[in-house]
């Protein structure tokens, strides 16, 4: 089983160079908590949608340390303040997309303002381009070139390394040829969040 390529049998699959690298690299193996460093957290935000937060430290060298995970569905910025709290970090900035600043139906107010009300104070990465696909396009380069600095855990991050790994282009059968945006589905939230990090 060490011998296998996980990322091979994923058609299309975005990232598949860079966690091949990364795995001979010896790059997602155990990679502990460092009291002495902040905790960034990058995030992807959804209500029905998956919430996503990778938690990662940054080393005086320039490493990334993505040393946690968190994922749930259909749970409100309370329930996030409250995974927050209960991890022993401290914290630095947190990161969100730009769609944090959309107003709430019923509410009057953005998640930006809730999460503030909670205590909870996000740093927006702003939105590059007015096309999406190109977003999307870019922000993907954005993380490719991260992808040689950063160590997972391989226990903590188990999820979202999956995920990456099966973040794919979609792909055309009439015209045999992949697609210009990547399958929205499971894996989506995942890289969202990875490319924030990158971006911000």
């Amino acid at each position: 089983e060490f011998e296998c390529s996980f990322e091979a049998s994923v058609q299309g699959a975005i990232y598949a160079r860079e966690i091949r690298a990364a795995r001979e690299d010896g790059r997602i193996t155990s990679v502990p908590y460092d009291p002495m460093l902040q905790v960034d957290t990058d995030w992807d935000l959804g209500i029905g949608d998956s919430t996503v937060i990778w938690f990662s430290q940054r080393s005086p060298g320039g490493e990334v340390r993505l040393i946690d995970y968190y994922e749930a569905s259909g749970e409100g910025l309370p329930h996030y303040r409250q995974v927050l709290n209960q991890k022993p970090y401290a914290y630095g900035f947190h990161y969100a997309p730009h769609d944090i600043q959309v107003r709430e139906l019923g509410l009057g107010k953005t998640r930006l303002d809730v999460a503030a009300d909670l205590g909870l104070y996000f740093q927006v990465t702003p939105r590059l381009l007015a096309d999406k696909g190109q977003e999307i396009q870019d922000g993907i380069n954005a993380a490719r070139m991260l992808f040689p600095r950063c160590y997972f855990d391989a226990k903590a991050c188990a999820r979202g390394i999956e995920a990456l790994q099966h973040y794919r282009w979609g792909y055309n059968a009439m015209l045999n040829e992949f697609k210009p945006m990547p399958v929205h589905d499971w894996s989506s939230h995942d890289s969202s969040s990875l490319r924030i990090m990158a971006e911000g």
